[in-house]
């Protein structure tokens, strides 16, 4: 790759993760008023936790993701809104659970993956 495209490449793969952590964060936090307001259970959290998830990748990948190779900004944009992700909830948190960590990979590598995937043959 020339110089311009690496530095393209690397910048929206970073971008995708950064919006996908910003918009994971944000929902988090209206989540959590949410739930102290309204008294929702402990058993419905987990769930809606994964689609804010869901929506946050899905929008950080939309907006962050142009051009060329799609797919592969986007998988590097979902590792890394995977890891900021893990470290900054495993700092507010302090438990870390390899079945969570696993989860979190797997449904951000797919979600951002179906959307490049979408954006790419829209732009073919």
């Amino acid at each position: 790759m020339e110089k311009s495209a690496t530095k393209s490449f690397i910048l929206q793969s970073l971008k995708a993760g950064l919006l996908s952590l910003l918009f994971s964060c944000i929902g988090i936090l209206v989540l959590a008023l949410v739930a102290k307001l309204c008294n929702i259970g402990d058993n419905v959290l987990p769930i809606i936790n994964q689609v804010l998830k869901v929506i946050a990748v899905a929008l950080g990948t939309l907006l962050s993701i142009k051009d060329e190779k799609f797919l592969l900004k986007a998988i590097v944009g979902a590792v890394i809104f995977w890891a900021l992700s893990f470290a900054v909830f495993a700092i507010i948190g302090g438990q870390i659970h390899f079945g969570q960590i696993a989860l979190d990979l797997g449904i951000a590598l797919v979600v951002s993956a179906i959307v490049a995937l979408v954006k790419s043959r829209r732009s073919a």
